[in-house]
This record gives structure tokens, sequence and C-alpha cells, in this order.
């Protein structure tokens, strides 16, 4: 129920946008988006499923390079992990001593799930229609940090072993506070003061929940 909900509310947001995009165009920008090519317009919210099917798609595919990338690069003990070199035995190492680990150490540590998450929001953040500005990706030792333009969109993190998102949305904004959407107000951090809404995923129900907010930033 909870799943047809969403899917519900993910077509009514994407034909809200679609709908702005063609007047911005002046013609029917129908079919002209990524997601287009797995649309069934015979279903109930062709745009949303097709939306996920994408989605679905890219990860699985995302998931095969990564893997046969960091099996072709393993190598001397070290392996590429998110475009940077780890040494997993000496990450391990260091973990057991409690010394700090870049955000690509923590990742090549977690286990699928984690990662399969954290390709799903990703996924998520960088699909754009066509003709839109580009979201782009850059990993610091901290964090994997989203910007469209000059402009934050979002920062995930794995603190504690746990995947988290932020935000650019309002932690005390009432729509965030009826005991449906947990989250942590972080902007008193100066590296999240432009990103304040931190929400932490850590369930199958959390990760459809942060798609959601995904979309509200978008």
């Amino acid at each position: 129920m909870a799943e047809e909900f969403y899917t519900h509310e993910l077509q009514e947001k994407m034909d809200v946008s679609k709908w702005l995009d063609s007047e911005q165009a002046h013609r029917d920008l129908c079919g002209n988006y990524e997601y287009c090519a797995f649309c069934n317009k015979a279903e109930e919210f062709p745009c949303a499923n097709a939306y996920v099917r994408m989605t679905e798609k890219e990860n699985a595919e995302k998931e095969r390079e990564a893997l046969a990338a960091a099996e072709a690069a393993a190598a001397d003990d070290g392996m590429t992990v998110l475009g940077k070199t780890v040494d997993l035995d000496d990450v391990k190492r260091r973990k057991a001593a409690r010394k700090s680990l870049s955000f690509a150490e923590k990742y090549a540590l977690s286990d699928d799930i984690v990662k399969e998450r954290y390709a799903t929001l990703k996924a998520a953040l960088t699909s754009t229609p066509k003709g839109t500005p580009k979201i782009k990706s850059r990993i610091s030792r901290q964090c994997d940090t989203y910007r469209r333009g000059g402009d934050i969109v979002a920062k995930i993190t794995i603190i504690g072993g746990s995947l988290r998102i932020n935000l650019p949305l309002d932690p005390d904004a009432p729509e965030f506070n009826d005991g449906k959407m947990p989250h942590t107000a972080t902007g008193h951090k100066k590296v999240y003061a432009e990103v304040p809404f931190q929400f932490k995923v850590n369930s199958k129900l959390a990760l459809k929940r942060a798609l959601r907010l995904i979309e509200m930033v978008k």
C-alpha cells in the first residue's frame, strides 16, 4: 500500500514537472525524457513506473561496472573504490585503532545493502530530464557532494556504518515533524550549513522516504 502511494505521488510530481517543462519549451515533451524509453502507457502510473525501472537498470549496471572495476584494479593489496585507491588491510587496521576513515574507505568496508542503497540515492540525484542542468557528484574525504551549478543539492555520508543524506530542507518545517520523517538538524555544523536536514537511510522504508525527499529538492 505504501509503495502504491509513493508511486502515485511520484507520478503526480512528474506530471507537474513535465507540464512546466512543456510550457517553457512550447511543445509537448512527453517521450523526451531519459525514462521514457522504459514507459508502458497502458500502466496506471506510466512515468513513475518508467522512472523506477530506469533507476533499477542503472543501479544494476553501475553495480556490475563497480565490481568489474574493483576486480580489475585490485593489486598490491590495494583497490580502486569510488575513484580512490584503498588498501583494505590498512583501512581495517586503522578502523580497529579508531582512526578517522575517508568516505571511500568507509564505503569499502560497508556491506552490500549499504552500497546498493547508496547507488540508488546517487542514481536518483543525478538523473535529470534532457535539457535541464545536470547534477554532478564530487567525492571528498568526508562525503559525496552533489551540486547543480553552484548550489548544493545533497551530501551523502557514512557515519558509524549508517548511510545518511543531508538535504537543503528546513528541519523545523511542520511537514517533517509529524513523526513520519525522523531526522536530525545538523545546520549548526559548518560542513552541513547549506544542507541542514540529515536523514538516516537504514531500511527499505527509509530509502523510499529518502527518494521522496530527493524529488522534493529536485
